[in-house]
């Protein structure tokens, strides 16, 4: 019986030694750093967007990266920090649970062994990572690292972690299983928040479809602000690429090269899967049934630092694992196990290969690693092609299985069989219509109508619904003709939303069955001001107002009908808007949620009567978001309402008003002719210090979608000079 097993969790050692001890810089190593440097150039034209010029690609990184760190080292340090499994070090007890994950999936040893198995010229890349950051640290005694003094190259290759909630688990019942003491393993309590990410959206215009009879691409990512730096890294050996690293990381995840584009949307589409285990005790030993056998559950101990008040403890827990994979939490008569895709070499030389590639066979190769998980490719070249493929590493499931919650895991029959080649996953390769897009949504109406061919594949190789953002844009590309930049960048800025108007004469007809004459009285005037409403977002706009806080209680009340554990393609589902619906909700229940929107507008703000501008602001601090400091009015809204350029604010404990916190990073629309042309916008602007005339620049072209055009050929950065320097230099 599982209530009988017994969890061995060591106790607490204080720790003797430092944790912070890394060993110094040589002589020898800091000359060859410095010699590095001097090979570098690097220019900031007039927004403060860096270009890094080199003879190699090795130096390129090296340029990359001590960049990132003058902008943005501690953000960078984190990266590092999280990537390492090394976050209790710095966050205490409470971070634990989160390195005990990430080491359960890779650690120092395995990443050494990595980079020794690594090709020559990745091992080089690794090198001028950890090098660049290095040489930043060596030249700027003044930063203090909170954790991180010495960067090594490996540090690249723990670079394949799945987030837990994105795999179906939860913080709660992980901790549960693992950091408890406990006889009784508990059932499951999922209770993750909805994810703050409300997604991307890529497109791809073909040549039919522009003016200049050139491909247009649309870049355009929604996440968590200020974890990009907008770049262009140029080397001799072929190197020329421009767009959006993640900070602490030196590939370009979504930008472009002279001859091609690429974009990566989040996708259900994934090669995570969970499974139910038998584990019993057999003779004094952690066993699990499998095909009618018994094999031997595999522990591994892990010693795990933690700060606690000035000095540091151990924790000591034994993980376990099954040949799917590590074992992530208990029900009351199975262990869970999870199964994932780790090619951790493959990942970091898939992402830089695409950023070399000169055409459409070249980033096909790259592409054709099948190492990425959970992100789909939207691609657009100098040739004229435009192509979408909904995943990259799918792997052959049995299809009748239901794969968003644990399968059997005593049997062979649900294992995976082998990996889908890219030409069977869903994708698009220039279709007639003349554009693709996808809004973490559907494949099937990637190319406007519904594709029967995508339709006749496996559900689980396209899990993802039909988003409100996918809508909007099948609505505004369809009548694309002629297109230029200007005309792709206005489209995704278009102020339509979709899920007013499918929701919203819901909400008036509950309104008319009413009987409360208090009730009636209470909304009339609210629920006149959404008869009139055009379902367009704007500023001055009562009902945008109206509608988004009625909408958010709407899909809190989808959630609470949806069966416990909710998993993540339901819960992402509803938070996108893919799933949201009022379907299931009595006429009461939706009048009643106004009723609660009205009277929280009065209690914040004294009336109901609130324009969507000064309740969605904007706002760039070095600090909390307050009220009384300066913020910008924003149309934009979350991406459930179908908003393409998504906004998502949220009211903070010390304020009255709703402010930014995911949305457009760097966005960039770009032309492949014979000469490139783009035009970019990046949150706020490219400085991250206050006093920096790039650190609030572009707030309002981001705001209104009036976008820069970018300096990409070295003949134009040098008109444009701003500051140019190498490395070190003071």
């Amino acid at each position: 019986m599982l209530s009988k097993f017994y969890l061995p969790l060591l106790g607490l050692g204080l720790s003797l030694g430092s944790a912070l001890a890394q060993r110094p810089f040589s002589d020898q190593e800091v000359k060859a750093m410095r010699a590095q440097a001097k090979r570098i150039e690097i220019i900031k034209d007039t927004y403060g967007v860096p270009h890094v010029y080199t003879k190699t690609d090795a130096d390129a990184v090296f340029g990359m990266m001590y960049v990132q760190c003058e902008e943005f080292f501690e953000k960078v340090e984190n990266s590092l920090i999280s990537r390492t499994g090394r976050l209790a070090e710095v966050e205490g007890e409470a971070a634990l649970i989160r390195d005990l994950w990430s080491k359960m999936f890779i650690d120092s040893t395995q990443a050494k062994a990595y980079y020794q198995q690594s090709p020559e010229w990745l091992r080089k890349l690794c090198d001028a990572h950890a090098a660049g950051i290095n040489y930043y640290l060596i030249t700027h005694p003044q930063v203090k690292p909170k954790l991180i003094k010495r960067v090594e190259p490996w540090m690249n290759l723990m670079n394949n972690v799945p987030a837990m909630t994105g795999s179906n688990v939860s913080e709660a019942d992980f901790k549960a299983f693992y950091l408890k003491d406990t006889h009784a393993i508990p059932g499951r309590s999922f209770t993750a928040e909805p994810p703050k990410n409300d997604g991307s959206n890529g497109w791809v215009l073909g040549p039919s479809s522009t003016k200049s009879k050139k491909p247009i691409l649309l870049i355009n990512p929604h996440s968590e602000y200020y974890g990009r730096i907008e770049i262009q890294v140029v080397s001799d050996e072929g190197l020329n690429s421009y767009g959006a690293p993640f900070l602490g990381q030196f590939s370009i995840f979504q930008g472009f090269n002279e001859y091609c584009g690429w974009m990566h949307p989040v996708s259900l589409s994934d090669a995570k899967d969970l499974y139910a285990e038998d584990v019993q005790w057999k003779n004094g030993k952690l066993m699990y049934r499998y095909d009618g056998a018994w094999k031997n559950v595999d522990s591994t101990l892990h010693e795990i630092k933690y700060k606690k008040g000035d000095g540091f403890a151990t924790k000591k827990v034994v993980t376990y694992r099954t040949h799917h994979g590590p074992i992530v939490y208990a029900t009351a008569t199975r262990w869970v196990s999870l199964k994932t895709h780790e090619p951790n070499i493959d990942l970091l030389a898939m992402h830089w290969l695409k950023m070399k590639a000169k055409n459409l066979q070249e980033f096909t190769e790259a592409m054709n690693k099948r190492a990425m998980v959970g992100s789909n490719v939207l691609y657009a070249d100098k040739d004229g092609n435009i192509a979408y493929w909904h995943g990259n590493f799918v792997p052959k499931k049995n299809p009748i299985l239901d794969w968003k919650r644990p399968v059997d895991g005593t049997t062979s029959a649900t294992e995976w069989q082998g990996t889908h080649e890219l030409s069977e996953i869903p994708h698009y390769l220039n279709p007639t219509n003349g554009w693709l897009q996808n809004c973490n949504s559907t494949p099937l109406y990637g190319a406007g109508e519904l594709s029967q061919e995508i339709l006749k594949l496996p559900a689980y190789m396209h899990p993802d619904g039909h988003t409100p953002r996918a809508v909007h844009a099948v609505k505004v590309l369809t009548p694309l003709k002629e297109a230029t930049m200007d005309d792709v960048v206005k489209a995704s800025y278009d102020h339509y939303l979709p899920s007013g108007e499918r929701y919203v004469p819901s909400l008036i007809a509950a309104y008319h069955t009413l009987t409360s004459d208090s009730l009636k009285s209470l909304l009339k005037e609210p629920i006149d001001v959404l008869k009139t409403w055009d379902f367009k977002t704007d500023t001055n706009s009562i009902a945008t107002t109206l509608t988004v806080h009625w909408l958010e209680k709407i899909i809190q009340l989808d959630m609470a009908r949806l069966p416990r554990p909710i998993t993540t393609e339901e819960q992402y589902s509803l938070t996108n808007g893919a799933a949201m619906t009022t379907e299931f909700l009595s006429a009461r229940e939706q009048v009643m949620a106004l009723a609660q929107v009205v009277e929280e507008l009065k209690k914040e703000y004294g009336t109901w009567e609130v324009t969507w501008g000064n309740v969605n602001r904007f706002q760039r601090t070095d600090g909390d978001p307050s009220d009384d400091k300066p913020s910008w009015a924003v149309p934009a809204t979350p991406g459930f309402m179908g908003s393409l350029n998504a906004y998502v604010s949220r009211k903070m404990p010390q304020t009255h008003k709703r402010y930014g916190v995911t949305g457009n990073t760097f966005v960039a629309a770009v032309e492949f002719g014979d000469k490139l042309r783009a035009k970019t916008i990046l949150t706020g602007g490219s400085s991250s210090d206050p006093k920096s005339p790039h650190y609030t620049d572009q707030v309002r072209g981001y705001i209104d979608g009036t976008y820069k055009e970018i300096y990409f050929y070295k003949e134009d950065v040098l008109k444009h000079v701003e500051k140019k320097y190498r490395p070190g230099d003071k």
